[in-house]
């Protein structure tokens, strides 16, 4: 097995021109590089072979422009390529928005993914380490939480539960947990949706996707019931997506031949993702942070010391922002000596940009790589 790892193209000086040819315009280089594959042979030895590479794709190229301080040229790149439908171009680029705390252009991006994977878009987080502004303000609501089977005594609870809340604070509700719908708890959680949306309540919503799955999946039965519909049509209203609620409201009127619900303009709720498990107080493992560059890459020296003291080397590098191109062969050389020394690797919590570049650069095939977007 071989491992690429890049090494800068100044290692092998082009060969010059043809005294025929006339100069060339000056252009900007390609990613061309030197390919250095660096693996386990069959006696458990190191092989290290040599050729010339360059990325494979445009994605490849992006990350690599990232890991070379070069995030303009990156940016255009996820731009250029966020057609294509990869979600790993849509996730580096929200990520790059977020180190660059740019909020605004993270929203639209957001958004943007929302109505393209029609799934809940990334959760801003901003490079400072202190937690976006959407889940400091979610920490203030109140949260109540369905539990598996939303029956009548279910639908009860919640609305006895937002009673006796100040109508002016927000209130999240978390849909996570719900496995069964009967249709006593769909017809009671759509007229309490109904209610906080008229009454102009703050809303915020977790778990939404699994419970909009499960109402699809019951309203594609054959003995389909009406309140399921009502309740997926109350929660497309309540999220504000108007085109899925009137193609649902006609498929609807179809279906029961009796006319739908109309679309109202009402605040939409904000759909909150359940924010990741923080690591345990007992959690041990190793914590990088800020950029890892060739100037400050001593830190990952300090990895060599903690794996002598650990069977399973951990690495978390939630807080790091970037790897740096030149800090890789370093990187690399540690995990080969973690390798060496028999030691289990897992790189964990970190971003999209980094991701990829180590998936380009061969690191996925000598540590576990646990992101904070699996994809």
């Amino acid at each position: 097995m071989a491992l690429p790892f890049f090494k800068k193209g100044k290692d092998k000086p082009p060969a010059p021109a043809p005294a025929r040819r006339a100069a060339p315009e000056p252009v900007e280089a390609p990613l061309t590089q030197t390919v250095m594959g660096v693996g386990i042979g069959p006696d458990s030895g190191i092989v290290v072979e040599e050729s010339s590479g360059a990325p494979q794709s445009p994605l490849d190229e992006a990350a690599i422009l990232y890991a070379s301080g070069q995030p303009e040229m990156a940016e255009r790149q996820l731009k250029d390529i966020l057609g294509q439908a990869d979600r790993r171009a849509w996730l580096m680029l929200a990520d790059l928005y977020c180190i660059q705390n740019r909020e605004k252009d993270f929203e639209q991006l957001a958004l943007d993914y929302a109505v393209r994977f029609e799934t809940s878009p990334p959760v801003w987080r901003p490079s400072n380490g202190q937690g976006p502004a959407a889940q400091a303000q979610s920490a203030s609501a109140a949260t109540l939480e369905l539990p598996g089977l939303l029956d009548r005594k279910a639908a009860d609870a919640l609305a006895d539960g937002m009673t006796g809340l100040d109508r002016q604070a927000p209130v999240r509700i978390d849909f996570s947990r719900i496995e069964m719908i009967d249709e006593a708890g769909a017809d009671a959680c759509a007229k309490i949706l109904a209610h906080a949306r008229n009454a102009q309540r703050a809303l915020q919503v977790s778990g939404v996707d699994r419970l909009i799955a499960l109402l699809q999946d019951l309203n594609r039965a054959t003995h389909s019931r009406a309140v399921h519909w009502l309740m997926l049509l109350e929660l497309y209203q309540t999220l504000g997506q108007q085109e899925k609620f009137e193609d649902l409201a006609v498929d609807y009127a179809v279906r029961f031949e009796v006319s739908p619900p109309s679309w109202c303009e009402v605040r939409a709720a904000e759909v909150v993702q359940t924010a990741p498990a923080e690591p345990a107080a007992d959690d041990d493992a190793f914590r990088l942070s800020g950029e890892i560059t060739p100037a400050n890459d001593g830190a990952l020296q300090q990895v060599c010391a903690y794996a002598a003291n650990h069977a399973e080397v951990r690495v978390d590098l939630s807080q790091v922002t970037r790897v740096d191109y030149g800090s890789v062969s370093q990187f690399i050389g540690v995990l080969m000596q973690c390798l060496g020394s028999g030691k289990r690797i897992t790189l964990r919590g970190h971003n999209a940009l980094i991701h990829e570049l180590f998936r380009v650069m061969g690191i996925d095939q000598l540590a576990q790589l646990a992101p904070r977007h699996p994809v």
